[in-house]
């Protein structure tokens, strides 16, 4: 069965001209440029060639052509693209957006043993948390705070995720503005799980500019 890195993305987002997002968005094309960076870490860190197979999801374009080509040029020639247009939810709730992305992928997933998810607008600063992950086949996360993990990178089972990707819905979470960091932990705790204190990338404060670790 395929180890899978599963880049989930929302590439292009228009800061609204007459009324605000209800979460902190970075937009245009400074939010193109951290992608950029992002995917150049990947690539410093051999990150594609440790997976059978990298899908990149994205929910805010249709066409592989919408991709600018300093990104696409950034990316491996055999991935797969998964793209559907529908970031609604995403601007209420990166959780809600996210669930909602992988529940339209889940199929995907089925055939796959191991799944990396990782967000690539992230820093990634080295590989050995996704090397463990892989030898040791167990879900993988790191801890933002006591009962919080980080969920811009993780890995899982594919058995796990699609277990979770089924057990919540993402327009409740969006509607009650519940937090995936705290059910992700919920659900996962109940399974064979690594919980570390760490941090393998770096994220950006879009008000300071400044990256911090992540």
């Amino acid at each position: 069965m395929k180890n899978i890195l599963l880049l989930n993305s929302s590439l292009i987002i228009k800061k609204p001209v007459f009324n605000k997002d209800d979460i902190k968005i970075e937009y245009g094309k400074s939010r193109l440029k951290s992608y950029h960076d992002g995917f150049l870490k990947i690539n410093e860190n051999n990150l594609f060639n440790k997976f059978d197979k990298t899908i990149l999801i994205d929910n805010t374009i249709s066409k592989i052509n919408q991709i600018p080509s300093e990104i696409l040029n950034l990316l491996p020639k055999n991935i797969e693209f998964l793209l559907h247009k529908n970031n609604e939810l995403g601007r209420r709730n990166k959780g809600a957006g996210m669930l909602s992305s992988l529940s339209k992928n889940k199929k995907k997933f089925v055939d796959s043993e191991l799944i990396f998810y990782f967000e690539p607008r992230l820093l990634l600063q080295t590989s050995q948390f996704i090397e463990r992950f892989l030898m040791e086949k167990v879900n993988y996360f790191s801890m933002e705070s006591e009962k919080r993990v980080k969920t811009g990178y993780f890995g899982s089972t594919s058995k796990d995720l699609l277990e979770f990707i089924d057990s919540h819905s993402p327009l409740k979470i969006a509607d009650n503005n519940l937090h995936i960091e705290l059910l992700m932990y919920d659900f996962y705790n109940s399974k064979k799980t690594n919980f570390l204190n760490t941090s393998i990338s770096l994220w950006k404060n879009y008000l300071s500019e400044i990256y911090e670790e992540y």
